[in-house]
């Protein structure tokens, strides 16, 4: 047995697995006390692209409106900066196009184009991008 090898109180040796990546990233942040779980996995999660709602794809193809690849990366960095500023829910305009996103979630709400937009008026919402 190697003197490094580290020993199991009833006499028998283990080896530490390997770890690589983001795991090993997180677990130093956590033995050093910077980083909880919880934060590890806010910050994986920060840079994941938003994602549609049922009820936003089926607006969307109501209005016979197409969002991009392109138009989902620029939502979503909307999104990650909303998030730093503390928002919850907010407004994304993008073109003609009014989108209600939940930060946290990730997720496209509700989608209204400029010609429904009837009242112009949103609710429930504490920050406004445009893009």
């Amino acid at each position: 047995m190697n003197r490094n090898t580290p020993v199991i109180e009833n006499g028998s040796s283990y080896r530490t697995p390997k770890i690589h990546g983001s795991t090993q990233k997180a677990l130093r942040h956590k033995t050093h006390g910077t980083e909880g779980f919880s934060e590890v996995l806010r910050d994986q999660q920060r840079g994941m692209e938003v994602k549609l709602s049922a009820h936003a794809q089926e607006r969307l193809r109501q209005q016979n409106i197409t969002i991009s690849p392109r138009d989902i990366s620029r939502i979503s960095d909307a999104a990650n900066k909303a998030e730093k500023k503390g928002s919850k829910e907010s407004l994304i305009l993008l073109r003609d196009l009014a989108l209600v996103v939940s930060i946290s979630n990730r997720t496209v709400i509700t989608a209204v184009d400029k010609a429904r937009q009837k009242e112009r008026v949103f609710t429930n919402i504490d920050s406004t991008i445009i893009l």
